[in-house]
């Protein structure tokens, strides 16, 4: 009898990939910002990673993910070390098997258009913090979620809605952040 497990290399192999790319890139590759990484790269670039992201305290968040690097830090494809500076959190780096976890997902992670949405999105929002992720993928998944109830919103009606969900910004703060995605094609057409 062949025994078959339907084990997901590729989204392991992807947590891998990410901590190597980020490493001296970011300026904290957390679990914050793995979380908004990867609903980018689900919700922007449309690559399907497998999970399924709802909105929380932080923005768009799966447990699942966190299940997966548990499980990829137990294997020493990754290290989380608590981070004890201002920032807090944590910081994700590359362990020792992590070139071998990458190999097991190669299949999924070499493909033309994952590669290429991999590279971009460590190159464009690689830079940024993971409270600046968290805003730009709370707007997201504002505007998307809109769309997928018919809901066209205005730039004014995500600022409004962002701003119920996360006070802490200011309106100009998200507004400039709508903008900035706007300019750069990652939100939907808004009205």
């Amino acid at each position: 009898m062949k025994v078959s497990l339907d084990i997901p290399w590729q989204r392991y192999a992807l947590i891998a990939e990410l901590a190597q790319r980020c490493e001296g890139k970011c300026p904290q590759f957390g679990k914050t910002v793995l979380q908004k990484m990867v609903y980018l790269l689900q919700e922007v670039f449309h690559i399907d990673c497998g999970y399924d992201f709802d909105i929380y305290a932080y923005g768009p968040f799966t447990p699942q993910l966190l299940q997966d690097l548990d499980l990829v830090e137990h294997t020493g494809a990754v290290k989380i070390h608590p981070v004890a500076s201002m920032t807090g959190g944590y910081e994700i780096s590359p362990g020792g098997q992590a070139a071998a976890l990458i190999q097991k997902g190669s299949d999924f992670l070499n493909k033309g258009e994952v590669k290429k949405a991999i590279e971009t999105l460590v190159d464009e929002f690689g830079r940024f913090w993971a409270k600046d992720l968290e805003l730009r993928s709370t707007i997201i998944f504002v505007q998307r979620d809109s769309q997928k109830q018919g809901k066209l919103l205005s730039a004014d009606d995500i600022v409004e809605i962002v701003k119920q969900i996360k006070p802490k910004f200011t309106n100009a703060e998200i507004r400039d952040a709508v903008e900035e995605l706007k300019s750069k094609k990652y939100l939907e057409p808004v009205a």
